[in-house]
């Protein structure tokens, strides 16, 4: 339209203009961005080389479109998502004003009316092939596509011609019902914002009336204003920051999930902040200095903004060849899922019936688990974090069947289990790596959860899902289902950077097998529980039955009160030499120590003919640390023990207090000294 005002049209000066208003801006907004990413240490992208040379070179939409279909280019939250449409604008631009030139030249050549025939038709036939791209293609693909998404900009086109070159305004006949026409536009259009999804099959359809009610909302909105109508100024402040609210808004979302902050108060923030940041560029670039020393300064300070930002950038590693690298990977994997898919079909009912007869003579040893889970027909079901670990998995699970595919959902992983569910192929047993891809839903993994019944899952946390709180929401999900078991790969990994690619997701070298093995030992400690449970009790008893059990080391002082302490401590056994010394002692209890035979109370009853000192039965207290001591003192000999599995019971100072305790030899003890030592005893320790 403003073009159309002016009849010596200058291509050098439009394209002069365009840089001014569009490209410089966006340039100062690359470059602060990449300079903020490098200042924040938390931050980690992926080809942010490649994606941000995209953006300047205006091929950001193809390049997002390939990063769509390349799943190992994509740019996880990335602050230039949003600058598809900028490289569509950018090549439209660039287009423009030769492609006008030619009109011009046709209307003088041909008839003035010919570049109007051409926009028509040029918008019908737009119009028409991004319709059958919709039907044909990925809504994604049509969504990213300049020659597809041209229809809305000759769309606009189309109604400058109409105004200015016939003078046409559609809302003349409709002039007194303005306001209202205008409402019910704004009404429409936010109605299909809300209620119409991505995945909606007429999606193609609502993106047509939602160009067709922008051009109807700018017609009303261009209209001339009455001279007594003042135009709001925050109205025409937030229009003039239009553009630089665009190019500021995801770079501000972008860095403000860094912030922890409560997540009420963050969309005012973030919104404060755009409309704040987007003033001052707005400011900074279109202020007009007289001052000559201020114009050089804000000179330098743009031109540092963008000399360090395009530092940043040319410094930038690039991932290509290791991304590359793990793509041929993953393609070589899918011809071994495919071999050994068809190794499974064949030795399941083989599997089903070993596993039944490993079931009935299971067994709590860690080994036997193992061999036991290592034969099991698991099936995994994944995304490329999966396929990428494939060959660790299969090392792990050689008759597992797994099938991992690039950008898997859970939604997605439905169908394959549902497949597999009603061939009657779906294990007992599920390995589920589906939380990477989409956002966190409740109502999906339900159906998932209704799909598999009551199969045990084990379910891997994802590292950098797409969905942050997805491992968080998920675990919490998991609570109610006895059959999901949470594999915390993410905690597992944490501090190994070694374990992956550039990308941080998927898994390299070490990481495979460090994968692999979690998903292993995990499942290991299940079978292990639930072998350990159907023996928890007879366990539970035996031990309390061990922790009573007593075993006496003496010499001629036990033989002597043998007959009382064998009623009083039924459950016990008696171990008596006469020539009892440190050696003999300390190799017999390590024996038995070894051998798991030795009883869980010890109790040392030596009068004076036998010599232990009290370093000697620090060695002893030491080898037998998991076990309860006493020491019944008969002799004079001091002993101090720190240790607090070991009591001291002091029967000499009884014996001192009552000489009868002692027979006439003063070493045995008499029947009153047996039995007093006997009741000592017992109420000691029990």
């Amino acid at each position: 339209m403003s073009i159309y005002k002016h009849d010596n049209f200058s291509i050098k000066k439009y394209y002069i203009n365009r840089i001014k208003k569009i490209y410089f801006p966006l340039i100062i907004v690359i470059s602060i961005t990449l300079i903020l990413i490098k200042l924040i240490p938390a931050i980690e992208l992926l080809n942010l080389k490649k994606e941000t040379f995209s953006v300047i070179f205006g091929y950001n939409n193809f390049w997002q479109l390939s990063a769509n279909l390349d799943y190992f280019a994509r740019h996880n939250n990335s602050p230039f998502m949003h600058l598809w449409y900028i490289a569509i604008l950018m090549q439209f631009e660039l287009a423009f004003p030769i492609i006008y030139k030619f009109l011009i030249k046709l209307n003088e050549k041909i008839n003035k009316h010919i570049s109007t025939i051409i926009v028509f038709l040029s918008l019908i036939a737009s119009t028409l092939l991004f319709y059958y791209m919709s039907k044909t293609q990925s809504i994604m693909t049509v969504y990213y596509n300049t020659f597809a998404r041209s229809f809305s900009i000759i769309f606009g086109i189309f109604l400058a011609l109409i105004h200015y070159k016939y003078n046409l305004r559609l809302s003349k006949p409709l002039k007194k019902y303005n306001t209202i026409i205008f409402t019910l536009y704004m009404l429409l259009l936010i109605s299909l914002c809300i209620f119409v999804s991505a995945d909606s099959k007429n999606y193609a359809i609502y993106m047509i009336i939602a160009t067709i009610i922008s051009t109807r909302l700018i017609e009303y909105s261009i209209k001339k204003l009455r001279k007594r109508e003042k135009p709001n100024k925050f109205i025409i402040n937030l229009a003039n920051i239009s553009y630089e609210i665009y190019l500021v808004q995801y770079p501000v979302i972008f860095f403000m999930q860094y912030i922890k902050i409560n997540d009420f108060l963050k969309i005012p923030i973030i919104i404060l902040l755009t409309i704040i940041i987007s003033f001052l560029l707005n400011w900074l670039i279109n202020l007009k200095l007289k001052n000559k020393l201020f114009k050089k300064l804000k000179i330098i300070i743009f031109t540092a903004i963008i000399l360090f930002g395009s530092f940043i950038l040319i410094t930038e590693k690039d991932n290509t060849k290791e991304m590359k690298e793990l793509e041929n990977i993953l393609n070589e994997n899918l011809k071994v899922i495919e071999e050994k898919n068809n190794e499974y079909l064949n030795i399941e009912a083989k599997e089903k019936e070993e596993l039944n007869s490993l079931i009935k003579n299971a067994e709590n040893e860690e080994s036997f688990v193992e061999e036991k889970v290592k034969k099991l027909n698991v099936v995994g079901i994944g995304d490329s974090v999966l396929l990428g670990a494939i060959n660790g998995l299969y090392k792990n699970f050689p008759n597992g069947y797994f099938d991992g595919k690039v950008s898997r959902s859970i939604k997605a992983a439905e169908d394959v289990l549902k497949d597999l569910k009603n061939k009657g192929k779906l294990s007992d047993t599920l390995i589920l790596a589906l939380a990477n891809n989409g956002d966190y839903s409740d109502k999906i993994n339900k159906e998932l959860m209704n799909i598999v019944e009551n199969r045990e899952i084990y379910w891997i946390t994802a590292v950098k899902a797409d969905d942050p709180k997805f491992n968080e929401r998920f675990n919490e999900f998991a609570k109610n289902y006895t059959n999901i078991h949470i594999v915390d790969w993410e905690k597992a990994s944490k501090s190994h950077p070694e374990y992956f690619y550039a990308d941080g997701i998927h898994v390299k070298g070490d990481g495979i097998k460090a994968y692999a093995d979690t998903i292993f030992d995990a499942i290991c400690k299940i079978y292990l529980e639930k072998a350990n449970n159907e023996n928890r009790e007879k366990i539970k008893k035996s031990e309390e039955e061990a922790k009573n059990k007593i075993c006496f080391y003496g010499n001629d002082i036990l033989t002597n009160s043998y007959s009382l302490l064998s009623k009083k401590f039924e459950k016990s056994i008696f171990n008596v030499k006469n020539d009892y010394d440190f050696n003999k002692l300390y190799n017999e209890l390590n024996e038995k120590i070894n051998n798991k035979t030795l009883e869980h109370k010890i109790i040392f009853l030596f009068d004076k003919k036998v010599d232990i000192s009290q370093d000697e039965y620090k060695k002893i207290i030491d080898l037998c640390k998991n076990h309860e001591i006493y020491i019944c003192k008969i002799t004079d000999k001091k002993y101090d023990f720190k240790n607090s599995n070991v009591k001291i019971i002091d029967f000499n100072s009884e014996i001192h207090n009552n000489k009868d305790y002692l027979l006439s030899d003063k070493i045995h003890l008499s029947e009153k000294g047996n039995n007093a030592l006997v009741d000592m005893l017992y109420n000691f320790i029990y």
